[in-house]
């Protein structure tokens, strides 16, 4: 038993990493209706750029400064050059953009500094904690309450802030936001700044945990996604427990075994799980996520 209650303990920090890659793609949702699938691909290219900026000798404190204002320039610049241009377009043409963008990330990653794992300078701290017989890393804990207040302080934007209520507002209903006097556009750009810190944010966290690869960073968009779908692309809450449910199956399915069958053995059964999940999401909600969306470009 308790080897299963390490499992679920490793898998709560890449559950709440996994939750602020989603909530990154709820917010942008909600603010622009783009479902941004190059969420990984910020987050990837992020962790890369505090790497190299600490290659060159940056103290990893300024590193880690710098690494995320490229993440809110990468996410304002991605709306405003990109995605802007698009607003009147068909849903799909904008999803096909971050599609691109996506690519893009990946393959200027993998040209610069290949696709072999590079290590991450250490921004956590070493060592572990024992208690009930189990040991849990301290960069892991620190990553679990890092995460916790960055949440924490979304939903409480989200709530209580002018920018939050006009972030609802012009998600309702954009043209009746601009009518009361919001600066929609400015809510669309800011939020893409903030989608891109929380993305930024979670790849420099993510990737001392799994290593920083550009396909393996990337891959994260795929959870996130399920998460973010599990929540309708609309409520943070739902998001989060979504995304802790998935960190926690994801640590757990190497465990499991059904008679002489490990999981452990089976080859990219973690993934394979989290494409079952979203292709199940996507099945069961996909009229109520995108129905009206398609209806109103097809008139």
């Amino acid at each position: 038993m308790s080897f299963y209650f390490q499992l679920i303990i490793l898998g709560l920090p890449i559950g709440v990493l996994w939750a602020l890659l989603a909530t990154s793609v709820v917010m942008i949702y909600r603010a622009s209706r783009v479902l941004n699938l190059a969420v990984g691909g910020t987050a990837m290219f992020t962790a890369y750029v505090m790497y190299q900026l600490n290659l060159w000798g940056v103290p990893v404190v300024l590193a880690l400064i710098g690494a995320l204002a490229f993440a809110v320039l990468f996410g304002i610049a991605t709306e405003r050059w990109l995605l802007r241009p698009l607003r009147d377009k068909p849903m799909l043409v904008s999803v096909i953009m971050t599609v691109g963008v996506l690519a893009l990330t990946t393959e200027l990653a993998s040209d610069r500094w290949g696709v072999d794992r590079q290590n991450m300078p250490r921004i956590m701290p070493s060592g572990a904690v024992h208690f009930a017989g189990i040991a849990v890393g301290l960069d892991r804990i620190f990553i679990l309450a890092i995460t916790l207040l960055v949440m924490a302080a979304v939903v409480y934007l989200f709530r209580y802030t002018t920018l939050g209520i006009s972030m609802r507002a012009v998600s309702d209903d954009r043209r009746a936001a601009q009518l009361m006097g919001v600066p929609a556009g400015r809510v669309s750009t800011t939020t893409w700044a903030l989608g891109g810190l929380l993305g930024g944010t979670a790849g420099i966290l993510l990737s001392p945990v799994i290593g920083l690869t550009p396909n393996g960073l990337v891959f994260q968009s795929i959870p996130a996604l399920a998460a973010a779908l599990f929540g309708g692309l609309v409520s943070i809450e739902l998001t989060f427990i979504g995304a802790m449910v998935l960190g926690v199956l994801w640590s757990l399915l190497p465990g499991i075994s059904f008679g002489s069958l490990h999981l452990r053995e089976v080859t990219g059964v973690q993934e394979a799980a989290i494409f079952l999940l979203v292709i199940a999401f996507l099945y069961v909600r996909w009229e109520a996520l995108f129905g009206s969306e398609l209806r109103e470009e097809e008139i």
